[in-house]
């Protein structure tokens, strides 16, 4: 037993030893040259965490890793740590004697900063002054220098001291971005120049030889966070990236904050198991390896397991059992996909696999080994209300079989916070197409009109067929998913409400979307079909006018009151969406702009079924094409 325990130390301790040399992500370029990249920064697509710590590395002899911040500036890297990266900044001297101002901006990207503890503000040249300006976030302050030639210009290593040929600043702030400003007072002046430059390391050239602007370089400490959220703000959006055995820390010196491998652990802390604690690890393989390999496989198995049971307790997995179990007449099947299964399909839940974030939670991209591809929505930070509406969800769309609801596959409940599995569907949404996307003025009127048919046939049986009737509650653009034929699937079912068949409302907390919300439901708390069908409105009247409900235009007039006054003055036409005027029948246009008007009467009495929505659009030409259909 104790040999095969020792073998078993000495395999872990190689294997240990391999993922501790390695900082980059499995399977990508760790150095450039002399410099080690370690994780977020990256090499190549897929390597890196975002777009600001992407490194390009030149493949011809000597290596060069560079560093390419906004308007294209690229700083060849000297050194990459956990929270500061040492590069080597350019700045041209100005031997133009033209003028007597002359100004200097620069900026990085928001994820760095220079250090005003390890920088310093240099300005160099004869008889002039020096202003700088230094930005942080929400903040700024100004100082500035005044440089003579009254001595011989120094070559390395010293402190330029206003007398030869420059001088410097303390940077007061940590800075985003600085703005210097040069003041000549002698035209005879010859050359001069301002930068950011790591203390303790200046050498400026002689400025009286230089016949031509002059290209200076100079070692650069720049400061750099993760995210520009706060540590608890991560945590309540479910951003966290922080690996394990690692925790989250505020940046001291700016907004955002790091990752910190835990005391008595070293690494990555941005890799998922990147902070290793060898010390502790090998006492513990060999106490394990003493008493047995059974027992070590035993203990883990258990310790495994409580975590399970723990997170699928506090993922609403009792509660959903409960649900399932109380509703016994309905065929329940859902596919309960293990953690492991979901890490791959995201590959970590990679940002290159991001499709969206909004106030439930963030959804991704999964591929799974059987060649599916789905939609993972991760909830947010969970608390007593997100598990409800968690659990809700589940088992309301675990009810629902129609080709315009989207279809629930499964869930998992093996994290912090609870996963659903989605069919996907590789349009986007129906928001993107009207207001964000570079393909909206591909968004035809057939096109518009095929979605407001499939989302009316939706909520149409919701509210008459799904048993006990559904109300959605938060019907919006950003909840209708399109496939590549623009057929539209219905979403996010986390604020939706089940109706016993005996009741004609329910009364709820009042929750939606600002803009959609029912203004009955508003007033008096008292949810009912109705509410769909006002919200169902103001999506036809986007569809209309591709405006959003709010925005700048008029004086920020939100867009249901400006369609409502214009419907009733007979000037409609000034707020229709130029395309449709185009593409539409006139007969089409004023049965939309009918029922449009309709949907969103105050008095819900007034309001159609969505039954009769339905119908109505059965009557236009251009949805007539694809019928008969059936629910």
């Amino acid at each position: 037993m104790l040999p095969k325990s020792f073998m078993l130390v000495v395999s872990l301790l190689l294997w240990l030893h391999e993922a501790r040399a390695s900082l980059a992500k499995p399977g990508c370029q760790e150095t450039c040259g002399n410099v080690t990249v370690p994780y977020p920064y990256g090499i190549g697509i897929g390597c890196y965490m975002h777009k600001s710590f992407e490194v390009s590395c030149n493949k011809s002899s000597p290596d060069v890793a560079h560093l390419w911040f906004v308007n294209h500036n690229k700083f060849p890297i000297l050194e990459i740590s956990m929270d500061s990266v040492r590069v080597t900044g350019n700045s041209r001297f100005n031997c133009n004697n033209s003028g007597n101002i002359s100004t200097h901006v620069v900026q990085l990207d928001l994820h760095f900063s220079y250090s005003h503890k390890k920088n310093v503000y240099i300005a160099a040249g004869c008889n002039i002054s020096a202003h700088f300006l230094s930005i942080g976030y929400g903040y700024f302050k100004e100082v500035g220098c005044v440089s003579n030639c009254i001595t011989a210009t120094a070559t390395r290593s010293f402190t330029c001291n206003g007398s030869n040929g420059c001088c410097q600043s303390n940077i007061p702030i940590e800075t985003s971005l600085f703005q210097a400003v040069i003041l000549n007072h002698a035209s005879e002046a010859p050359c001069n120049n301002v930068l950011v430059a790591e203390k303790e390391y200046v050498i400026v050239p002689n400025l009286y030889k230089l016949e031509d602007e002059y290209t200076y370089r100079f070692p650069v400490i720049l400061n750099w966070v993760i995210s520009l959220t706060s540590c608890h703000q991560a945590r309540l959006r479910g951003d966290d990236v922080c690996g394990q055995n690692s925790r989250c820390v505020d940046s001291t010196h700016s907004l955002g904050h790091n990752c910190r491998c835990m005391k008595g652990y070293t690494g990555n802390p941005y890799l998922p198991t990147g902070c290793q604690g060898i010390i502790a690890t090998v006492i513990g393989i060999i106490a394990i390896g003493a008493i047995g390999h059974w027992t070590y496989k035993e203990l883990r198995r258990r310790k495994e397991n409580k975590i399970k049971q723990e997170f699928f307790k506090r993922n609403g997995g009792y509660l959903l059992t409960q649900h399932i179990s109380a509703n016994k007449s309905h065929a329940i099947k859902l596919k309960i996909y293990s953690a492991k299964v979901i890490e791959k399909a995201t590959i970590g839940f990679s940002q290159s696999r991001l499709l969206g974030k909004g106030g439930q939670g963030t959804v991704y991209k999964g591929f799974l080994t059987d060649g599916t591809i789905v939609a993972i929505k991760r909830s947010n930070i969970v608390d007593e209300d997100q598990v409800e509406r968690f659990v809700n969800e589940v088992f309301i769309l675990a009810q629902i079989n129609h080709r315009n609801i989207v279809r629930l596959l499964g869930c998992c409940l093996e994290y912090e916070v609870p996963l659903l599995v989605y069919e996907y569907l590789s349009n986007g949404t129906l928001s993107q197409h009207l207001h964000d996307g570079a393909e909206v003025s591909k968004f035809s009127w057939k096109d518009r009109m095929r979605v407001a048919r499939d989302v009316a046939g939706a909520l149409f049986y919701l509210h008459s067929y799904a048993s006990p009737a559904i109300f959605h509650r938060d019907v919006k653009p950003h909840n209708i998913l399109l496939d590549q034929n623009y057929k539209a699937v219905v979403s996010d079912f986390g604020l939706s409400r089940s109706i016993p068949l005996s009741r004609t409302h329910l009364t709820t907390k009042i929750e939606g979307t600002f803009g959609y919300l029912d203004p009955e439901y508003f007033r008096s708390g008292q949810l009912t079909e109705k509410s769909d069908v006002y919200a169902f409105g103001v999506v036809l009247t986007e569809l209309l006018t591709r405006r959003k409900v709010v925005s700048s235009i008029n004086c920020g007039e939100g867009l249901v009151s400006r369609f409502q006054f214009l419907v009733k003055h007979n000037r409609v036409f000034e707020i229709l969406d130029k395309q449709v005027l185009d593409e539409a029948l006139m007969d089409d246009i004023l049965l939309v702009t009918k029922l449009a008007k309709t949907c969103m009467k105050k008095n819900v009495k007034e309001r159609p079924t969505m039954r009769e929505v339905v119908i109505d659009l059965d009557k236009l030409k251009v949805v007539q094409l694809e019928l008969p259909r059936k629910e």
